[in-house]
C-alpha cells in the first residue's frame, strides 16, 4: 500500500506504467470535473469509477483483493476509513474473475490490522493481491454518503494482452 497525500502523488512516478499514466493524466484533469461512472483514460489499462458509496461499520464490511488490477481511491466528499492485512483472509464464495475481485474476512488468527482514513486529498494505492476494506465509517460519524474516485490501474505483468 502506498498512503500519501495526492499533491505528492509524482514522488512515485517510475513505479508502475499505469501509475505513470496516471500521474501525467492529473497534470491536466480534475478529479471533481468528472461525471459520475467510469471514465476511461488509455482504455482498460487505466480508468475511473467516480461513485457516491456509503460508509460502514467494520462489522458489516469485507476485505476485497484483486488480480490484475491496483486500486488508487481518493475520497472527494466526505471522509472514510479504511483497513488492510498483509495478513490471511478466508474468502467467501469464488473469485470473479470478470471483475476481478474477491472478498472474505480475515482469519482467527489474523490480528495484523492497518487502519487509513482518506479525507482532506489523500489517496491510497493497493496492490493487487493486498486485501482492503474501504468505505468504513470515521471513528465518532455516523454511516453516510461520501463522494469518491477508484482508478484501476492494470499491473504491469498484464500490460502485452489485448
Amino acid at each position: 500500500m502506498i498512503y500519501d497525500g495526492l499533491g505528492q502523488i509524482g514522488l512515485y512516478r517510475g513505479l508502475f506504467r499505469g501509475l505513470d499514466v496516471l500521474i501525467d493524466w492529473l497534470g491536466e484533469n480534475d478529479l471533481n470535473d468528472l461525471p459520475l461512472g467510469r471514465t476511461e483514460i488509455l482504455g482498460k489499462k487505466v480508468f475511473i469509477n467516480k461513485m457516491n458509496a456509503n460508509t460502514r461499520t467494520f462489522e458489516n464490511g469485507r476485505f476485497e483483493t484483486h488480480r490484475r488490477y491496483m486500486d488508487v481511491q481518493v475520497d472527494l466528499e466526505g471522509a472514510e476509513n479504511f483497513k488492510t492485512t498483509p495478513g490471511k483472509i478466508e474468502y467467501t464464495g469464488e473469485f470473479d474473475v470478470e471483475g476481478d475481485k474477491g472478498f472474505g474476512h480475515e482469519t482467527p488468527d489474523n490480528h495484523d490490522l492497518i487502519d487509513g482514513t482518506l479525507k482532506n486529498g489523500h489517496f491510497a494505492l493497493f496492490m493487487i493481491g493486498e486485501a482492503h476494506m474501504p468505505n468504513l465509517v470515521c471513528d465518532g460519524a455516523e454511516p453516510g454518503t461520501i463522494t469518491k474516485v477508484c482508478v484501476k490501474i492494470l499491473g504491469d505483468q498484464f500490460w502485452g494482452e489485448d
